[in-house]
């Protein structure tokens, strides 16, 4: 049976001791921090990406740590936030903080275990992210797995004395489905079949 937080290259887990304290040092990497936010960069302590995880029992967040399944060696972090039960979808959000961790898959392979928990194990119907126009290796990784361009929220970001837009995405499950296995399932059909 496949683990459903199993991917070819990742696997998420929960946060471990000493990891708060990785997020904490790691956000400084070049790039980092102003991808993350629309407004103003706001540094985390190690006690605020603590309580970020802190309630497993939450049925409207899954944080998630990211780690090489070659070492268990930590990545980053993907959370599904504001997860509507009813409506069936959630926001995502992730980061591979370390510069030299991008460009070899674990991004997109991060994405697709992520919406594999998020379709087969929560039953969700669609996520959503955003997205500055600038961020081309994000953008890359988002299309690669099959989100959608959905919305332009015009000029509204700021950076380096410019204005960019910010791009809505979303993915339906369906959608995803087609991406990852060439296939639409039907409802009988699960993540081990």
């Amino acid at each position: 049976m496949k683990s459903v937080v199993q991917g070819q290259l990742v696997h998420l887990t929960e946060m471990r001791d000493g990891d708060a304290e990785w997020l904490q040092d790691t956000q400084w990497e070049p790039g980092l921090l102003r991808n993350l936010s629309a407004d103003a960069l706001h540094p985390w302590t190690a006690a605020e990406y603590t309580e970020l995880a802190a309630d497993p029992d939450s049925d409207d967040k899954f944080f998630f740590m990211v780690r090489a399944n070659a070492d268990d060696g930590l990545l980053g972090w993907v959370i599904l936030d504001e997860i509507q039960l009813k409506n069936r979808r959630a926001e995502l959000g992730i980061a591979l903080p370390v510069a030299s961790d991008r460009g070899q898959g674990y991004g997109v392979d991060t994405l697709n275990t992520i919406l594999s928990f998020a379709f087969n194990e929560l039953g969700l119907h669609k996520v959503t992210l955003d997205v500055n126009a600038n961020n081309q290796a994000a953008l890359r990784a988002y299309t690669a797995v099959g989100f959608v361009r959905e919305g332009i929220n015009r000029e509204a970001v700021y950076q380096d004395g410019q204005w960019l837009d910010l791009y809505q995405f979303g993915i339906l499950a369906k959608e995803w489905w087609t991406v990852s296995r060439g296939t639409i399932p039907d409802e009988n059909t699960t993540a081990d079949n």
